[in-house]
């Protein structure tokens, strides 16, 4: 076989990427842990041993939680979360089922990492066998790693966990004082269970005894959950009615723990990502490469370069670069034409590689990720500029028969009527939800909801254009906007639309509903051929608001106005 990624090359390492639906099994499998965990644990509140607080289980359960969070992020740390929260549940779960599934979890945690251990070898010995010797170029120039988006946001997101770590100590002190002002004041009172538990969870106390002042009635949330009519003990505090619990359950401050430990995690796997990045690189600047695998490379959207088979248009994979290669020349912006170089690094589904050529080196700012099994790169799409419509259009052919014209191009009418009643529901959905007086500034996801199915329903409503041989007139959701055929400069057709060109080098996509869109445009040019022209930079002319927009505008109105009404009232 030949050297470098050939077809073959190409199938058979895509093919020994790691597999993806193992880790949806092992999400259910935790999933599974979780639910018998908790249905195992049957041990009644009692005032001898009473339900928390459990500073060991707050600080664990961040290790549960990372295991299932980080599975699709950091495999392996997954897995060491795994391992160590079942060593930690054996040793100090009192509830045999959870003794039992959290080790089988473990273990197919475990699992999974020596998979993915084994499809890294096998990708290695591929593109082992499909390397060559480089041949001696000179030492590229050092270049100064430029931090993009992503992980100067990343940076922000890590002090601002760190922030929030050291918060959370503070927050646990004053938590757990005031809780000691109120144990120096506390009383025992009894009580009677008058209700089952509500929608929140709650059910109502009478107290049989209480201070002056304090309520006869509180709501309780239980973790051991009474009937009605059973007899409870109560600590309360007669200066606050808020701090009342059960004597078999104690306020439970440590979920601080849980949230400190959980910001120091993230923040600081957040940091590795951002010091692996500069050691990797510059791991691969320093190294001397002496063999390299062949392969072709492309730029498309340009943060990301593509690999294909050296001979065939099989996608291998792609990986995020440093370079913004995107610029303002029309030539400059054109996508690079796959050409051949070679591949040097780690060679595998998440390793890290980079570009040799006699100019230097092309650095990665991300692990290689590998491409679909069976993807295929369209090469006719490259040295395309994509803000040119002439680059990815075509001129319509000699002998289309035209359309008859006028024409309209509209949603059918069931979509009509159908995004006419989603808008109205939004309406009525919106002010049901935000009708409370506790939605709070959860109301702004809400409103925006609201807004987006509305805009949705008006636009398949509004949305029409009308070609005749005067001209076009366009509707939207906001706007009614008309054009001249005078203004028109040029007209084109892609697959299945035909393309206004104006004089102000706008374009106007037309997908007419029966599909003859080469026909329409043979119309358009047609009229376009016999109107009197326009002065360049008159098309096209200035809208009108379309009733849509004012529907639309109330609509916003009237569910802003529910929520404010209900939250600031």
């Amino acid at each position: 076989m030949t050297t470098g990624f050939t077809d073959e090359r190409v199938r058979a390492w895509v093919a020994a990427a790691p597999l993806r639906w193992p880790r949806w099994v092992l999400a259910v499998l935790w999933a599974a842990a979780f639910v018998v965990s908790a249905m195992g644990d049957t041990a009644p509140c009692t005032v001898a041993e009473p339900c928390g607080p459990e500073p060991d289980f707050s600080v664990a359960v961040v290790l549960c939680l990372g295991a299932l969070v980080l599975l699709w992020w950091r495999p392996f740390v997954a897995a060491a979360c795994a391992v160590v929260f079942a060593v930690v549940d054996v040793a100090f779960d009192d509830v045999l089922t959870a003794r039992v599934a959290w080790p089988v979890v473990a273990v197919a945690f475990v699992a999974y990492a020596v998979h993915l251990r084994s499809r890294a070898r096998r990708q290695r010995d591929i593109a082992r066998a499909a390397s060559v010797v480089l041949p001696p170029w000179p030492r590229g120039l050092q270049r100064p790693l430029r931090t993009d988006g992503p992980h100067r946001l990343m940076a922000l997101a890590a002090m601002a966990l760190v922030l929030v770590a050291t918060g959370s100590v503070f927050g646990y002190e004053r938590a757990t004082g005031l809780d000691a002002e109120h144990v120096a004041r506390a009383q025992v009172v009894e009580g009677v269970v008058i209700t089952g538990e509500d929608d929140e969870g709650d059910q109502k106390v009478r107290l049989s005894q209480r201070p002056e002042g304090f309520p006869a009635v509180v709501d309780l949330t239980f973790l051991d959950v009474p009937e009605v009519g059973d007899e409870v003990a109560l600590r309360i505090d007669p200066r606050d009615p808020s701090w009342t619990h059960p004597v078999t359950e104690q306020p439970d401050r440590t979920w601080w723990f849980t949230v400190g430990l959980g910001a120091l995690l993230v923040a600081g796997l957040l940091g590795e990502r951002l010091l692996s990045v500069r050691v990797r690189r510059r791991h691969l600047e320093e190294s001397s490469h002496h063999v390299g695998v062949p392969v072709r490379v492309f730029t498309d959207e340009l943060d990301f370069v593509g690999l294909v088979a050296t001979d065939s248009t099989r996608g291998l994979a792609e990986f995020p670069v440093d370079e913004d290669l995107r610029l303002d020349r029309p030539d400059d912006r054109r996508v690079a034409a796959p050409v051949e170089t070679y591949l040097v690094g780690d060679v595998r589904h998440g390793g890290w590689a980079a570009l040799a050529s006699p100019t230097g080196l092309r650095l990665p700012m991300g692990s290689i990720s590998a491409l679909p099994e069976g993807t295929e790169v369209d090469l006719d799409t490259f040295d395309r500029d994509p803000e040119d419509v002439r680059d990815w259009s075509e001129a319509v052919p000699m002998g289309t028969i035209p359309v008859p014209l006028p024409v309209v191009v509209e949603a059918p009418a069931w979509r009509r009527v159908a995004g006419a009643l989603v808008a109205v529901a939004a309406i009525v959905v919106g002010v049901w939800l935000l009708a409370d007086d506790e939605v709070g500034l959860s109301g702004v996801g809400v409103v925006v909801g609201t807004a987006s199915a509305m805009h949705w329903g008006l636009d398949q409503l509004a949305r029409r254009i009308r070609v005749t041989r005067d001209g076009f007139e366009m509707a939207t959701v906001f706007s009614r906007v008309t054009s001249s055929m005078g203004a028109v400069r040029e007209v084109r057709h892609d697959t299945e639309a035909a393309l206004v060109v104006f004089d102000d080098d706008s374009v106007l996509d037309i997908t007419p509903g029966d599909g003859d869109h080469r026909g329409l445009a043979a119309a358009i040019e047609q009229a376009t051929a016999s109107a009197s022209r326009f002065p360049a930079g008159a098309a096209p002319d200035g809208g009108r608001l379309a009733w849509t927009a004012v529907a639309f505008g109330l609509g916003v109105l009237v569910v802003t106005g529910t929520w404010l009404v209900h939250w600031l009232g």
